[in-house]
């Protein structure tokens, strides 16, 4: 079980192919090892590492996690684990709260990634987004509930999920913005959004498009959360098309 060391603990990983590093950043409440079959999509031309979040699976668990800092936590922990693996620049591709982790880690170091593809990410925490873990939460089927304890640990899992949806209530009393720097970022950067996202409303979505600039935004208006489960050979093509404008993968012929 590999780690790496951050101020906030050790976060835990997986490695999946061969190829210049690509680094992958689940959404809250799943882990690594749930994403296998996303990172091997990409393992034929990366070496893909899967990072499980702080409070999650393998990673460290700092009593201090389910605060109103805890995007800022997830991505200070991000930034030092990328520090402490490359070398260079690294693309990083985050999914929800992994998209926004991100967004958090490059305000931190933004020397470490070269670039950003992000899913279902939103500038503020809304009593949408509240809403729409609420009911994510209330759910959950019995098979599920078993399927996340055998992913985080039986005693550890009802309090991981508690911890995260009291987090997003808070922060959505606040309205708190959770993307601190997008005005600062100047690495391309790519944003996959569906029309029928519940956790996030259009004007989140292209809130963060709109802050950073010269990213582009790609909207499927009957897409639900996290587009790269919707069609998997088209978004991975999207993906490898944009790191190939900037110089990240060669194109194949």
């Amino acid at each position: 079980m590999p780690t790496i060391t951050t101020r906030h603990g050790a976060l835990h990983y997986l490695i999946a192919g061969q190829g210049a590093p690509f680094v992958l950043i689940h959404g809250n409440t799943y882990t690594a090892a749930t994403q296998v079959r996303l990172a091997q999509r990409f393992a034929d031309r990366f070496t893909v590492y899967s990072f499980d979040l702080l409070g999650h699976s393998g990673s460290a668990r700092p009593p201090d996690l389910f605060t109103p800092r805890y995007f800022q936590m997830q991505g200070e922990a991000v930034a030092d684990a990328l520090t402490g693996l490359f070398h260079e620049p690294v693309p990083v591709f985050g999914m929800s709260a992994g998209g926004i982790s991100a967004l958090n880690a490059i305000c931190i170091r933004p020397d470490c990634i070269a670039a950003l593809i992000l899913d279902g990410v939103f500038a503020r925490v809304t009593a949408a987004t509240y809403q729409a873990h609420r009911q994510a939460t209330a759910s959950m089927s019995p098979s599920w509930h078993r399927y996340m304890a055998g992913q985080h640990g039986a005693d550890w899992w009802p309090i991981l999920n508690a911890g995260v949806e009291a987090v997003i209530e808070q922060l959505a009393a606040q309205e708190a913005l959770v993307t601190p720097c997008l005005d600062q970022i100047k690495v391309p950067v790519i944003i996959f959004h569906g029309g029928k996202d519940p956790f996030v409303p259009d004007e989140q979505a292209r809130a963060v498009a709109a802050g950073i600039r010269g990213a582009r935004i790609v909207y499927e208006p009957e897409a639900g959360h996290l587009i790269a489960w919707r069609n998997p050979d088209a978004f991975r093509a999207r993906v490898e098309r944009f790191l190939a404008e900037h110089g990240l993968v060669r194109v194949e012929r």
